[in-house]
């Protein structure tokens, strides 16, 4: 690869100037500190190249100082390497920081279980996440061209995406913090140029890009729109990148006024007093407000609330907020997973979104059976303590936590099988006359289906003694013919 001008060179022709200066106003627009650098993802095609080309170029005059990034997918064998080994040369030869990494984008995938476009995604943007951090880099630029936005906003209409989808790239936007590299900011300069403009001014300033030929086949969906839909769309309007784009902007615009007003309401419904959800990245909100809340501004908090705890709306798709909606409005004890590995659960008073494996459960991990003599107390392996001892008879039977309750102790018997549920368990709540599903019991408490295996049950020859964050049983309570008290309690856990 030859460079036919420098970058500073009054020689280059109208189009390359025109191009770079699409792009400098565009940076300014974003809010570009010229002191800080910008790191550039460079595949090596005409679009990137044209973004490093011309960042080089508006560094030269005063801009901000450009570091190339190149990551290698590993999916193209030897032409992966020499995507690689063409972006550090073309970084060298502008006297440009060449950062580059790689992984096996395939087995990342398949041992994640995603599409291997989100797989590339997520390792890529990672990447560039660490070197931004590295380099105190304020951003990273992308090449994303005007028809990437009509494509763009087109797979979201496909996939029923709502006015957020529709909306489409915007100039600056933030990666998800849980890539793997910290939240990182993107801004794509090129938003207003074909891909006809960056292949020109590629042929004008002398660089020959690399050609992907992944990008000609019909497995990917957006390669399907780009090949074959965009065609036939150009046949009807030549201009139909365009005329998507101004869609575009006009439902950026509306959805900009409806965050306004979102904005105002979701100070009242964020709920921060659920001391289950006091996680990094979990998110509570009011069910009761919610539920009297307008629906297009109630599945905008639902949005919200989503993007917060995941840190993205990538991959959120309409059907995601329509399920959460449907299942906030049927009640407590249900949840959804969505993206990212986000949960959303319905609790009795609120729902709240957290990451898998992150949402506070007060329970132990699943038990098995465990035989416990009484009084007695086994200890289990994350370090809770369920534990049952003789006691003087308090003067009052009100205990301030769920986690335990009082018993009589002749009802319960000597010794007690500790377990969790099992399929057709039925129990005598304190207060009822007869029995009921635990199942039901568990919905009506709003008890969490992810928690439901977790739940510590206290059974003795009788049957279900009691439930650990529930009830006692109605033939175990203490009477005042009670001759012993026990007090059961689950100790140790996030609910004390």
């Amino acid at each position: 690869m030859t460079l036919s001008n420098s970058g500073t060179s009054g020689a280059d022709p109208e189009h390359v100037l025109a191009v770079r200066a699409t792009i400098n106003a565009a940076l300014q627009e974003a809010g570009v500190d010229t002191e800080r650098p910008v790191l550039v993802a460079v595949s090596g095609g005409a679009d990137s190249m044209t973004a490093l080309d011309a960042l080089w170029a508006i560094s030269e005059t005063g801009g901000p100082r450009a570091i190339a990034c190149h990551f290698n997918h590993r999916m193209r064998g030897a032409e992966s390497d020499a995507d690689e080994e063409y972006v550090r040369v073309a970084a060298e030869q502008r006297g440009l920081t060449f950062l580059g990494d790689g992984a096996d984008v395939a087995a990342y995938a398949k041992d994640n279980r995603l599409s291997v476009e989100d797989a590339a995604r997520r390792l890529r943007y990672g990447f560039l996440g660490r070197a931004a951090e590295q380099e105190g880099a304020q951003a990273v630029i992308t090449g994303h061209t005007l028809d990437d936005q009509a494509e763009t906003v087109l797979l979201h209409m496909v996939r029923g995406s709502g006015l957020a989808g529709v909306r489409g790239m915007r100039l600056v936007s933030q990666t998800p913090r849980r890539w793997g590299g910290g939240s990182l900011s993107v801004i794509r300069p090129l938003l207003r140029l074909h891909r006809e403009d960056t292949e020109e001014y590629c042929r004008e300033r002398g660089i020959v890009p690399r050609l992907d030929v992944s990008n000609e086949s019909t497995t990917f969906a957006r390669n399907r729109l780009r090949l074959n839909v965009m065609p036939e769309l150009e046949a009807i309007n030549p201009r139909v990148a365009e005329s998507i784009t101004r869609l575009s902007d006009t439902a950026a615009e509306q959805l900009a006024a409806l965050e306004e007003v979102v904005d105002e309401l979701w100070e009242h419904v964020l709920d921060n007093s659920d001391p289950d959800a006091q996680g990094a990245h979990t998110v509570t909100l009011d069910r009761a407000l919610l539920k009297i809340t307008r629906p297009a501004l109630r599945r905008s908090l639902l949005r919200r609330a989503f993007v917060e705890a995941a840190g993205t709306s990538i991959d959120l798709h309409r059907s995601h907020i329509t399920d959460m909606d449907r299942l906030a409005e049927a009640g407590a004890g249900r949840s959804l997973d969505l993206p990212h590995g986000i949960r959303f659960e319905t609790r009795t008073h609120t729902v709240m979104f957290a990451p898998v494996g992150q949402e506070n459960v007060p329970y132990p991990e699943p038990i098995g059976s465990v035989e416990m003599s009484v009084p007695g107390r086994v200890e289990f392996p994350g370090g809770e303590i369920l534990e049952a001892e003789l006691i003087e008879r308090p003067d009052a039977l009100d205990t301030a936590s769920d986690m335990f309750q009082y018993a009589d102790a002749d009802a319960i018997g000597g010794a007690v099988t500790l377990r969790n549920r099992s399929e057709g368990d039925r129990f005598q709540p304190l207060g009822m006359d007869g029995d009921t599903r635990l199942k039901d019991l568990f919905v009506n408490a709003g008890v969490p289906r992810s928690w439901r295996d977790r739940v510590p049950i206290m059974e003795c020859e009788r049957g279900i003694a009691w439930i650990a964050g529930l009830r006692i049983a109605e033939w175990a309570r203490v009477t005042p013919e009670s001759e012993r008290v026990l007090r059961i309690r689950l100790t140790g856990t996030l609910a004390e």
